[in-house]
């Protein structure tokens, strides 16, 4: 039985630069007919992500933000902030100064709670950013963070922290991965569609996350159509109208 839907944001629920579509939140509104947990997993911190989902009408949304290191129970309105050693911490600011006084005014930097985002200003190409900072990494031998590009920034992560996290905290307040179907279509996803029992991706979506998902559709309108089957298999057969909801 699938009793949690965990949705990436950026390039699965929106497209990147496009706002959030009507018939997005629809479909998710569809999908909250069946009494199932739905929560927000993002590279984004949880503020952002509790707003969003209250505003497209999730009850309860459990969330997390900072690519899962930071996790927001609505209920007890409190966070969950993974640790991140003194060491790893230094590290983090290290690269961060290093981009900033590379870059100046050209990216920004929101006062993340775990991992460090670039965010990249118009004009200036992302994959220069990430460059340099894989570059960083890499000559001053720093082995306890990684950098990952988005299409509008770049996170400097500690290694260990990253969207399965959510997958294992959900398992310590009692799903089991089998009840879990994970959406994303980027990189950091991939912990995330590793993690739980049922995974779902894109076309557009890059090999290693296609590789890595269960199932890859067209859009998120056929993702949609294929959590509703999961849902309703694991229910046998039973569509919302028929329960007392």
């Amino acid at each position: 039985m699938i009793n949690v839907v965990v949705f990436d944001v950026d390039g699965t629920l929106r497209m990147p630069n496009h706002p959030l579509e009507l018939d997005v939140v629809k479909g998710i509104h569809r999908l909250l007919r069946y009494d199932k947990q739905v929560s927000l997993v993002s590279g984004k911190n949880v503020v952002y992500l509790f707003g969003l989902a209250e505003g497209i009408g999730i009850p309860n949304p459990l969330v997390a933000g900072e690519n899962g290191a930071v996790i927001f129970r609505p209920l007890e309105k409190t966070e969950i902030v993974y640790p991140v050693s003194d060491e790893t911490a230094n590290s983090l600011d290290y690269v961060m100064s290093f981009l900033k006084q590379q870059f100046k005014d050209d990216i920004w930097s929101p006062q993340n709670r775990c991992g460090r985002t670039a965010f990249v200003r118009p004009g200036l190409p992302v994959d220069r950013v990430y460059d340099a900072a894989l570059g960083f990494i890499e000559r001053h031998r720093i082995t306890n963070v990684y950098a990952l590009p988005h299409w509008d920034a770049v996170d400097i992560l500690p290694w260990g922290l990253d969207k399965g996290v959510f997958i294992e905290y959900l398992e310590e307040i009692g799903y089991l991965p089998e009840e879990v179907i994970a959406v994303g279509d980027a990189l950091n996803d991939i912990p995330m569609l590793e993690a739980a029992g049922h995974s779902i991706t894109f076309e557009y979506s890059s090999d290693e996350v296609k590789a890595v998902a269960g199932t890859v559709v067209r859009e998120i309108y056929e993702a949609f159509e294929v959590i509703k089957e999961l849902i309703e298999a694991g229910e046998g057969g039973t569509s919302p109208g028929s329960k007392n909801l």
